[in-house]
């Protein structure tokens, strides 16, 4: 299979949502079969995950790397013998793009807790710069997953003819309001660890063990109840690997998306996969997203994966999407 990775440098300053402007942003990406005119579909990553979606994965327990192997590929939900798949990393996130971890130029020190608050917004709109950049002017699809699927609808209902069709992947209008409570308290949890420094802690240190604890809580609600060990080793390398200001700016982004108001400017039909046992994206939820697309006008679809099936399930059972994801995309193309 044809792959290729990169970095775009965005031509203008990134206006963000809260104000101000962010000036040299980029953002890092990895793509997969040849492009063409007509078959390019954008994939947009969860919360941890980098863009690297198919690359060999990391030798540690967590990683962020080749988490698109059952959706990706040849004969899977996104084909790559006939689509070329575009996988960005959001903004924010410190695999590449421009994040916490990278490094002001002016200072010449890492952004740290000083990078602006980032919104699902402003990914979206950086996703739409970078695809300016590489001079792509319309997508068969936006396909995202969990955090990548409030950025697909965001990024729909801002620019409405982008995209020939949206599938959304555990993913709602917004996060049910315990979760919303609960990422929304990353930052402020984070400061209270004496290790925090008011975010300004020397790279790879940091408040190791609060950032340990909230990712474990996280795994145990998006995973079937399955292997502890497992998810504290998993909890354990998170906490040495990933950046703790880029952990909190992601949560903070997740918590505050709600596109609800923005569905009705989605031009584009739209499939919404859920989960039977998700609750970051209970059913219940996402079939209400279902029916404000449908009353907005909007061409929308339903499919459900059955029990067991939670959050990661997306992933790793990807395949049983393959017949409704190749009937949806088959009739855009």
């Amino acid at each position: 299979m044809y792959q290729t990775t990169g970095s775009v440098a965005l031509p203008v300053a990134l206006p963000l949502e809260e104000g101000g402007l962010l000036g040299g942003a980029q953002l890092a990406w990895s793509a997969y079969g040849e492009r063409s005119d007509d078959n390019v579909v954008v994939l947009l990553h969860d919360l941890t995950h980098s863009h690297r979606a198919l690359e060999p994965v990391e030798q540690a327990a967590f990683q962020p790397s080749g988490w698109g192997t059952e959706l990706v590929g040849e004969g899977r939900p996104l084909d790559t013998s006939t689509m070329h798949v575009l996988v960005p990393n959001l903004l924010g996130s410190p695999f590449g793009s421009t994040s916490p971890v990278t490094v002001d130029a002016r200072a010449g020190l890492p952004y740290g807790a000083a990078l602006p608050t980032v919104t699902v917004t402003d990914m979206a709109r950086a996703v739409a710069a970078m695809l300016r950049g590489m001079k792509v002017e319309n997508v068969r699809a936006l396909v995202g997953v969990g955090l990548g699927g409030l950025v697909a609808l965001r990024l729909a209902a801002l620019f409405p003819e982008l995209p020939a069709a949206v599938g959304v992947l555990g993913s709602a209008r917004t996060l049910p309001e315990a979760w919303r409570e609960r990422l929304g308290l990353t930052r402020h949890l984070l400061r209270l660890d004496p290790d925090f420094h008011e975010g300004q802690y020397v790279p790879g240190q940091g408040p190791k063990r609060t950032l340990r604890k909230q990712y474990l809580e996280y795994l145990r609600l998006v995973n079937r109840p399955t292997d502890e060990q497992a998810l504290e080793a998993e909890a354990d390398a998170f906490a040495e690997g990933f950046d703790a200001n880029a952990w909190a700016l992601l949560c903070t982004a997740y918590a505050g998306g709600d596109v609800t108001d923005s569905l009705a400017q989605v031009r584009a039909p739209v499939l919404m996969v859920a989960a039977a046992e998700d609750t970051l994206a209970p059913p219940s939820r996402v079939r209400d997203t279902y029916h404000l697309l449908s009353a907005a006008g909007v061409r929308a679809h339903y499919h459900e994966l059955p029990a067991p099936s939670a959050h990661a399930s997306l992933l790793t059972q990807a395949r049983r999407m393959h017949g409704p994801m190749r009937d949806f995309l088959r009739r855009r193309s």
